[in-house]
């Protein structure tokens, strides 16, 4: 009984031996999460520490900029109020004055009857204009300094028009000189062969008769072609030009003429 005992005893003892195995490698396994989670925990109490102060300091600029708001929506309507008061000491009169003076000044450069007809053509020439064909339906009603001003922005399209005429006149031009002064160069090289050919022909005419009368003999000495006299066909130096483009009959010179 007592070897029965003694052997049973022992093995509850290594069951116990191996319960505390486990029991120990359980408890180092849990103090390594505690560990963790303690670490976790200063973390995120650091976080939140680290996020209350940007809170406040985004709750401290956000009042900053309300205050500068503030100041600025001040000086807007102090800025305001002073443009709408100074909009009302214009009194109507000074207007009224520029409206007359600006009148006076037109009529000065257009007439009457001219600035009537040329502000009608203008409107009629530009109907597909949505804006030009509702001032056109409005004629009868238009005020004189509306059809002078109308009279004016036609003057100035006929002046684009005009510049646009002179500028491809102007290239044409240069282009007429450049042939010209080819042709030119082709003449002078063909006028100096001449001239060498001519000085030729003096030289053998020349040393020609003075043989002759060395010998006592006077015969006629056959009668050389000059080339100066052939026949020198410059035709093909001649290309097509084409004409220069006609400027506008109501340009500021012809107006001139006809006045």
């Amino acid at each position: 009984m007592n070897a029965v005992a003694l052997k049973k005893f022992v093995e509850e003892n290594q069951k116990l031996a191996l319960e505390c195995s486990n029991l120990l490698a359980a408890c180092n396994k849990w103090e390594r999460e505690c560990s963790l989670y303690d670490h976790d925990r200063e973390a995120l109490m650091d976080f939140a520490n680290e996020a209350d102060e940007r809170a406040k300091e985004a709750e401290m600029r956000n009042f900053d900029l309300e205050e500068e708001k503030k100041k600025l929506e001040e000086e807007l309507n102090f800025y305001k109020f002073r443009s709408e008061r100074q909009m009302d000491e214009v009194s109507t009169d000074d207007l009224h004055e520029e409206q007359i003076l600006l009148d006076a000044l037109l009529t000065a450069m257009f007439g009457k009857d001219e600035t009537t007809s040329t502000a009608n053509s203008f409107l009629e020439a530009h109907s597909g204009v949505e804006e030009c064909h509702k001032l056109l339906k409005m004629w009868t009603s238009l005020k004189p300094l509306t059809q002078k001003v109308l009279a004016l922005a036609a003057e100035a399209k006929n002046l684009e028009k005009d510049k646009d005429h002179l500028t491809i006149n102007l290239h044409r031009a240069e282009e007429e000189v450049n042939v010209l002064f080819e042709e030119n160069n082709i003449l002078n090289e063909e006028n100096k062969r001449l001239i060498r050919l001519c000085h030729r022909e003096k030289h053998i005419s020349g040393s020609g008769g003075g043989s002759l009368s060395g010998k006592g003999k006077r015969k006629s000495s056959p009668k050389l072609s000059s080339p100066v006299e052939k026949k020198i066909d410059f035709g093909n130096l001649d290309p097509q030009r084409q004409p220069l483009s006609p400027l506008q009959s109501n340009s500021p010179e012809s107006r001139m003429r006809k006045k």
